[in-house]
């Protein structure tokens, strides 16, 4: 007689595999069902880490969101001024670029509140912005700042700009960071 082969499924897996299934076959086909079929076990298993999808997608946000803190972290160090700014800005927009996951999930954070793990993890994100010191009395809000970095990926993700190169984009994207951190005068 065989014994039972005991599952041995934790929360990482459970969010390792939706990230998998989410770059692979998209958000909208990320359901509990999905998911549980793709780790092998009944959908009722899931629940024993998550209450639900929202909460499976706010959890897998927040992981995502963990390692661009990491990279970022990394990338700025010994930098500072108008290096370490255009650093994080690059390395945020690339990272969103190239992470289907959390660019999708990025797209519908609307939906979740000021508790849940996605936006803890962001606001350790304007944390680590607030450390580049670059508030002036005429500088833009980190709000500001974030939508219009937000808005120029989910522009860089579809076809709007499909003319434009790599390097203008680039350009033009760093243009844009540091007119919102040292405006011009526009209007005289």
């Amino acid at each position: 007689m065989q014994m039972a082969q005991k599952r041995t499924l934790d929360l990482n897996k459970v969010i390792d595999k939706a990230i998998e299934l989410i770059s692979e076959k998209g958000l909208s086909e990320t359901t509990m069902p999905n998911l549980a079929k793709a780790l092998g076990v009944r959908s009722q298993s899931l629940y024993h880490y998550v209450s639900g999808r929202k909460q499976l997608l706010s959890l897998v946000g927040a992981s995502r969101i963990k390692v661009l803190h990491g990279k970022l972290v990394d990338s700025l160090m010994g930098l500072s001024g108008q290096d370490a700014l255009l650093t994080f800005a690059d390395v945020t927009r690339n990272f969103v670029l190239n992470d289907a996951t959390l660019s999708s999930i990025l797209y519908h954070l609307n939906e979740y509140t000021k508790d849940d793990a996605i936006n803890q993890e962001i606001s350790n994100i304007f944390a680590l912005g607030e450390k580049l010191n670059l508030k002036k009395n005429d500088a833009i809000s980190s709000h500001a700042l974030v939508g219009a970095v937000l808005g120029y990926v989910f522009l860089d993700k579809s076809t709007a700009f499909a003319s434009e190169s790599k390097n203008e984009a680039n350009e033009n994207y760093h243009k844009m960071i540091l007119r919102l951190v040292r405006p011009v005068a526009v209007l005289q």
